[in-house]
């Protein structure tokens, strides 16, 4: 059975509470006169699932960003080197896939940084609801977003990002939002964490730069 990372702590407090008790009923079994421990044994359950909450609660806070609970850097980094070091050993691909808010600072100076940070949780939003359970989504700067998607070819990167910017468009509402993107790919772009992030980075603004140029020559056609 697999865990949930999240729910860990949970599960094992429960399990060395279940534990503890067991340990306390045995042990009033084989000394009846200590029957009044009976009574701490029932605690023990909900002090293990206590402690494994607080246990989980704390990990998620290091581990995730607190306005789109998408990982944070520190998080997203330990899991690229990981699934690196696992697509290595099974000769498989990782692709990665770097998504970059369009315009955010004019979102920001226009609308306000409340509008930027509702605009920021639509994004991750929208990632999570369009990538694998296996896929890991993470937010390492301001308006930057980073896909670990192991296994995916480049092709089937190039259909998430569609969709992904197709369900961005339908969501926006009244403030038009769409984003850039660009995508490396493990072991054929680069076998390294900082290279396949940088080849990522740099394709995605190559993109976003296209897109800025097309967006200009439309406007003046329409003058």
């Amino acid at each position: 059975m697999m865990v949930d990372q999240k729910d860990k702590g949970k599960l094992y407090g429960a399990v060395a509470g279940l534990a503890a008790a067991l340990f306390c009923i045995g042990y009033c079994y084989f000394l009846p006169q200590m029957w009044h421990i009976y009574v701490l044994s029932l605690l023990y359950i909900p002090i293990g699932l206590w402690i494994g909450y607080s246990y989980d609660r704390i990990n998620n806070l290091a581990s995730s960003d607190s306005l789109t609970g998408a990982a944070n850097r520190r998080m997203l980094i330990q899991m690229l080197h990981r699934h690196l070091a696992h697509a290595n050993k099974n000769g498989t691909m990782l692709s990665i896939v770097f998504i970059d808010v369009d315009k955010f600072k004019l979102i920001n100076d226009r609308y306000g940084h409340e509008q930027g940070d509702l605009t920021l949780q639509l994004i991750a939003r929208t990632i999570k609801n369009n990538v694998r359970s296996t896929d890991v989504v993470g937010r390492i700067g301001g308006d930057e977003f980073v896909i670990l998607c192991p296994g995916l070819s480049r092709a089937q990167s190039s259909s998430l990002v569609q969709r992904i910017k197709k369900t961005v468009a339908q969501q926006a509402g009244e403030h038009p939002i769409s984003v850039s993107a660009g995508i490396s790919v493990y072991p054929e772009d680069d076998r390294t964490a900082d290279g396949l992030l940088s080849k990522a980075d740099k394709t995605m603004y190559r993109n976003k730069a296209k897109k800025a140029v097309s967006s200009s020559e439309n406007a003046k056609q329409i003058i």
